[in-house]
């Protein structure tokens, strides 16, 4: 069961779509999220499924749910705090296709992450044209020569390609064992591009040196415990 409930009243003018569902170094979750606080884009409705736990989350003491959708006339943003199990992706994105035909959506963007050992900051892209690529590549996205896009992004991709709306994927190099706000931050320059919008990133930059920080302090902390674990091993 998938409900797509709207509690405020918009009238949409082919408006784009951006999702932000829970992924690899939750980047796509962040950088939705961040995206929906700095343009001060309002909560118009949520998803309410089976599909996900029955969960409450919180926000401010306030009860909210899992599944959002912000918006006003020219965007719509979905977010979902919990991941959609891979076996109950394609009943998630039917529905959202659907959504998304009926309100004449002139392009959906999903936000994902691509695990490396090593991230360089880059942003992969997937399109659904040539034209998108050709788009993609001049504001200076590298298109993925190959690989698979899996979870909730990848079967919502595939739903718009079945309902010819067209679509795009930016991937952004990540860690994966963490979430990184560094790579959200740039995801969000791009998304700036295509919906013409300054997206200020500061704060989210900053978010990520902290983290930066402490996982440098952390991993000295573990460092330097192993040498003395191995000093003391020395003479038992």
């Amino acid at each position: 069961m998938i409900d797509i409930v709207l509690k405020e009243e918009v009238k949409f003018k082919n408006p784009i779509v951006i999702e932000g569902f829970p992924g690899v170094g939750l980047v796509g979750h962040i950088a939705a999220t961040y995206l929906v606080s700095e343009l001060k884009i309002p909560q118009i409705g949520f998803i309410r499924t089976d599909l996900l736990p029955q969960v409450s989350m919180v926000f401010n003491g306030k009860v909210v749910p899992p599944a959002r959708i912000y918006g006003n006339e020219k965007l719509i943003v979905f977010i979902s705090d919990l991941a959609f199990p891979d076996i109950k992706t394609y009943p998630m994105a039917m529905a959202l296709g659907d959504f998304m035909k009926k309100h004449n959506v002139s392009k959906s963007i999903s936000l994902a992450g691509i695990g490396t050992s090593a991230p360089t900051g880059k942003i992969f892209g997937v399109g659904s044209s040539e034209d998108i690529l050709l788009n993609l590549s001049k504001i200076g996205i590298e298109i993925l020569p190959m690989g698979s896009i899996s979870g909730g992004s990848g079967a919502l991709l595939l739903e718009c390609h079945h309902k010819d709306i067209p679509s795009i994927a930016l991937l952004a190099e990540t860690y994966g064992n963490r979430p990184d706000p560094r790579s959200a931050s740039g995801l969000l320059n791009i998304i700036g591009k295509l919906i013409n919008k300054k997206i200020d990133t500061k704060m989210l930059i900053k978010e990520a040196e902290q983290l930066e920080s402490a996982l440098s302090k952390l991993s000295k902390d573990v460092e330097d415990q192993t040498k003395r674990d191995e000093f003391d091993a020395m003479y038992m």
